[in-house]
C-alpha cells in the first residue's frame, strides 16, 4: 500500500536553526520539500548561509576527501578481524572540535603516506627490476670477469637471436678486433627465451668508438636503472641481484605495517568521515529553508505513521520553542507528495516487480498485493509440475541462503519460492510429477492437461476475466478518487463490456442459457455506447479488454506446451534399452524443460500483469519518498 502522508511545517528560531536540524537528520523522516503556501502573507526568503558556514563547509568537504583518500589507501579488514579494531567516539564539530579533527587527521594522514609512498617505490622499483630479469640473468656467470679496472671497461648488450643475430655476432667479434687491435674479450650466452647476452670488455681508450660502432649498428647497450646507472657495470649487477632479494621482503613488510595500520585506524577514519558527512548532510539540507528576519521555515512531508514520533522528539528538544504545523493534502497536490510504499514483510519482495515499470502516484494504487497473489498463481498454472515445482523451490532456498546479502537476489529468490509452491499444488491438481510420472506415486489429476483441453481453456478465460475484471475496478476506483468522472464511468462501460461479451460467448456455447442472448447483445451495445459517448476517441482504448482477456489462453498453451515436452522426454527415454542412456536422453530433456520453466512462465506472468492488469488503473510517475537522514541511517519507521 501507499504510506498517507502528511504535510508539515516547522517554524524555529533562527538561532536554533543548526540544532533543528541536527534532531531532523537524527530522527530521518521528514522528506524536506514544497514551496511555501504564505508566501503571499509573510515575507519568506530561501535561507542563505552566511560566511562562516561557507567557510565550515569548505573545510568539511577538504577533510572529507582526506578521509575518502586515507580509506581508499588503508587496505580492508578481514570479518575475522574486524573486532579488534579499535572503535572510537564520534567527536562533536564545534570549531575546536573541527580543527582537533583535522589536526588528528593529518597526523594518521602523514603516517599512511609514508607508508604507502615506500611501498610504492619498492614496488615500482621490483617491477623496474623484473625488465632486467633476462639481462640478469644472462650477465650474471660473467661476474667474475668484471673486475674493477682503471684501464677496463665493459658494457653489456641484448639482442633477439634470428637469421640476423647469426650475422651480427661475427660481425662484432670482426669490428672489435678492428678497433681494439684484438684487446677485447666477448662473452655470450642464450637464455630460454630466444635472447642472447653478450658482455664486451676491452680498454677504456675505445669507449667512444665502441658505443658509437654499437649506434651505428642498431645495437642497443644495456640501459640499467637511474639508480645504479653512476654505477661500474660489475658493481651495477651486483647490486641489482642484492635488491632483487630485498625488495619482494621490503615490499611485504610495508605491506604488513599498513595492514596493522588499517586495525589501528580504519574504524577510527571511518567514524570521523560518518561525523563529517552528517554536518555536510545538514549544511547541504539547510539550503533548502526558508527564512524571515526571526525565524526559519521548513517544510515537507512525513508518513503519518511518524508524525506522532516526529512531534514528540520536537516537544522533547526545544519545548516549545520550536513549532511543528500539520496541514491537509489536497488531491490537487498529490503529483507533487512523495510516495513510500509500505506493505507487509511477506509482501514487500513483490515491490521488485512493481518497480520494474514505476513508482506508482501518490493518490493512487499500489499494484503489489495484487502481483503477490496472480504471479505465483499464473506461474503455477503454466509450470504445473511437482518434480519441476520441488528442484526450483530447492534451488531458490539455496539462492536466498547464500545471497542474503544481497536484497536484490534474496527478494527475487523469495519470489520464486512462492512462485514454486504454487507450480507444487497445480502439479498435484494435473496429476503431473516429471510429466506422466506422477501415477507411480499414487498421483491422480483432477484436470489432466494432455487430455482436458476445453476446461483448461475455460480456465484460463475464468482466470483472464476475473483478472482484467478487477483491473478495470480497481481504475473506477482510482478515477473516482481523483475526481475523474469521465474515466470512472468509462471504466464502467469497461466493466459491462468485458462481461457481456464473455457472458455472451457462454451462452452462444450453451454454457448458459440461450434466451440471455438478447439480453446480453443489450448490454454489450449500451457499454459501448457509454464508452464512446463518454470518452469518444479515448473510448477505442477499452475494447482492448475484450482481447486481453483472450491473452490469458497463453496461461494454458505454454502450460501444455511444457507437459508436452515433459511427457516426450519419459517416452523418448522408454524407448532406449540402455538404462544409463534412457536417463540421459530424459534428463536432458527434462533440464531443458526445467530452464524454459524458469523463464517463458515468469515473462509471460509478467507481461499478463504489465500489459492486460496494470493499464487499466496503474498511475505511474511517483516521487520516491527520501528523508533527510544520514546515507547509513536505518529508517525509524518501515515505509
Amino acid at each position: 500500500m501507499i504510506e498517507p502522508m502528511v504535510k508539515v511545517r516547522l517554524v524555529s528560531p533562527r538561532t536554533q536553526v543548526e540544532h533543528v536540524t541536527a534532531v531532523l537528520q537524527e530522527v530521518g523522516v521528514l522528506h524536506i520539500d514544497s514551496t511555501p503556501i504564505e508566501a503571499r502573507e509573510i515575507p519568506l526568503r530561501p535561507h542563505v548561509m552566511n560566511e562562516c558556514v561557507r567557510q565550515r563547509r569548505a573545510e568539511l568537504e577538504r577533510l572529507h576527501e582526506d578521509l575518502r583518500r586515507l580509506l581508499l589507501l588503508l587496505p580492508g579488514i578481514p570479518s575475522d578481524e574486524r573486532l579488534t579494531a579499535r572503535s572510537t567516539r564520534q567527536p562533536e564539530l564545534t570549531e575546536v572540535g573541527l580543527a582537533h579533527l583535522t589536526g588528528r587527521v593529518g597526523e594518521i594522514g602523514r603516517h599512511i603516506d609514508d607508508l604507502v609512498t615506500r611501498l610504492k617505490a619498492s614496488e615500482e622499483e621490483l617491477a623496474l627490476l623484473s625488465k632486467y630479469e633476462r639481462a640478469l640473468a644472462g650477465l650474471t656467470p660473467f661476474l667474475q670477469f668484471i673486475q674493477k679496472s682503471e684501464e677496463l671497461d665493459h658494457l653489456g648488450v641484448t639482442f633477439e637471436e634470428g637469421d640476423e643475430s647469426r650475422d651480427l655476432l661475427p660481425l662484432l667479434r670482426e669490428l672489435m678486433a678492428k678497433i681494439t687491435l684484438n684487446r677485447y674479450e666477448l662473452f655470450h650466452t642464450s637464455l630460454e627465451e630466444p635472447v642472447l647476452v653478450v658482455l664486451l670488455i676491452f680498454p677504456k681508450e675505445y669507449s667512444v668508438k665502441i658505443r658509437a660502432l654499437l649506434w651505428e649498428e642498431g645495437i642497443t647497450e644495456l640501459r640499467l636503472p637511474a639508480s645504479v646507472s653512476d654505477r661500474p657495470l660489475g658493481e651495477a649487477l651486483r647490486m641489482l641481484l642484492q635488491k632483487k632479494t630485498e625488495l619482494p621482503l621490503q615490499a611485504i613488510r610495508y605491506r604488513q605495517e599498513l595492514k596493522d595500520a588499517a586495525l589501528h585506524w580504519r574504524q577510527e577514519l571511518a567514524q570521523y568521515q560518518e561525523t563529517v558527512d552528517r554536518c555536510l548532510d545538514q549544511i547541504e539540507a539547510s539550503t533548502l529553508f526558508y527564512q524571515t528576519d526571526l525565524a526559519t521555515f521548513i517544510y515537507g512531508w512525513v508518513p503519518n505513521c511518524a508524525l506522532a514520533m516526529l512531534s514528540l522528539r520536537i516537544e522533547k528538544e526545544f519545548a516549545g520553542k520550536v513549532v511543528l504545523e500539520q496541514y491537509p493534502v489536497v488531491p490537487k497536490e498529490w503529483a507533487a507528495v512523495p510516495v513510500a510504499l509500505r506493505n507487509p514483510g511477506f509482501l514487500r519482495p513483490f515491490e521488485r516487480l512493481t518497480r520494474v515499470v514505476a513508482l506508482p502516484r501518490y493518490g493512487s494504487i499500489d499494484p503489489t498485493p495484487y502481483v503477490a497473489v496472480f504471479f505465483p498463481l499464473f506461474y503455477g498454472v503454466i509450470v504445473g509440475d511437482a518434480g519441476y515445482g520441488l528442484l526450483l523451490i530447492a534451488a531458490a532456498a539455496m539462492v536466498r541462503r547464500h545471497y542474503r546479502s544481497y536484497p536484490l537476489v534474496r527478494d527475487l529468490s523469495t519470489i520464486f519460492l512462492w512462485a514454486s509452491g504454487s507450480a507444487i499444488l497445480f502439479g498435484l491438481l494435473f496429476g503431473e510429477l516429471f510429466g506422466e510420472l506422477g501415477e507411480y506415486v499414487g498421483l491422480h489429476p483432477v484436470l489432466n492437461r494432455m487430455q482436458a483441453f476445453l476446461p483448461l481453456l475455460f480456465l484460463s478465460i475464468g482466470i483472464g476475466t476475473a483478472h482484467v475484471l478487477l483491473g478495470l475496478a480497481l481504475g473506477t476506483y482510482s478515477a473516482w478518487r481523483y475526481g475523474n468522472r469521465q474515466d470512472c464511468l468509462m471504466k464502467c462501460g469497461g466493466t459491462v463490456l468485458v462481461l457481456s461479451f464473455i457472458s455472451l460467448i457462454a451462452s452462444v456455447a450453451k454454457m448458459l442459457p440461450r434466451d440471455w442472448i438478447s439480453a446480453e447483445v443489450t448490454s454489450l451495445l449500451c457499454a459501448l455506447a457509454i464508452i464512446f459517448v463518454v470518452g469518444r476517441g479515448r473510448g477505442a482504448m477499452e475494447l482492448h479488454n475484450l482481447v486481453n482477456v483472450l491473452s490469458y489462453l497463453r496461461l494454458m498453451g505454454i502450460g501444455v506446451a511444457s507437459a508436452a515436452l515433459a511427457f516426450a522426454a519419459n517416452k523418448l527415454g522408454g524407448m532406449v534399452g540402455n538404462v544409463f542412456l534412457s536417463l540421459a536422453i530424459a534428463g536432458a530433456l527434462h533440464g531443458i524443460n526445467l530452464i524454459f520453466s524458469i523463464f517463458s512462465p515468469t515473462i509471460q506472468s509478467l507481461r499478463l500483469h504489465y500489459v492486460e492488469f496494470f493499464e487499466n488503473f496503474f498511475a505511474p510517475g511517483g516521487r520516491p519518498y527520501k528523508p533527510f537522514r544520514h546515507l547509513h541511517q536505518a529508517l525509524p519507521v518501515r515505509v
